[in-house]
């Protein structure tokens, strides 16, 4: 098929909406577990941890991995701060407490769920400022709407 062709968009469409739900269930089950006590046994260097690990261990890594790309620095910038969603470390942290034990297992799931509450934050209120910024820094307008892709 043709990547132009209207069944490609819907399914792109229909997909978006579908990680859209999922995101929503996600962040669901996550506010549970906040109420329910995930973070009870963080302390202050959970905290002190929690934003090096955000503010500056994630970045670092992100700006790492995308060393030899051909985007420009505020592209890079921009990408290695936002970096990929934190979900994936529930699911890495819960495979490698299933297989070795740990005494503190409560305070690494309280770790990794404040990483998660402090990027949900942060990441959200940052998240249009930044894209705007960058929109225009290449020379887009951010208040005018993408053209929709030609039916062709």
């Amino acid at each position: 098929t043709h990547r132009s062709h209207d069944f490609h968009h819907d399914m792109h469409d229909v997909t978006e909406q579908i990680e859209r739900l999922m995101m929503m269930v996600l962040l669901l089950l996550f506010g549970g577990a906040l109420v329910s006590g995930l973070l009870s046994a963080v302390g202050w260097t959970e905290v002190v941890l929690a934003g090096v690990i955000l503010l500056v261990i994630r970045p670092a890594t992100g700006w790492l991995g995308l060393l030899g790309h051909k985007a420009d620095r505020s592209e890079k910038l921009t990408l290695a701060f936002f970096g990929i969603r934190g979900v994936g470390s529930i699911y890495y942290l819960a495979y490698g407490l299933n297989h070795v034990h740990v005494e503190s297992a409560d305070r690494l799931w309280g770790l990794v769920g404040l990483v998660v509450l402090f990027s949900i934050v942060l990441h959200g209120l940052t998240v249009t400022p930044i894209m705007r910024s960058l929109d225009r820094q290449q020379g887009r307008d951010p208040d005018r709407d993408q053209p929709e892709p030609s039916a062709d």
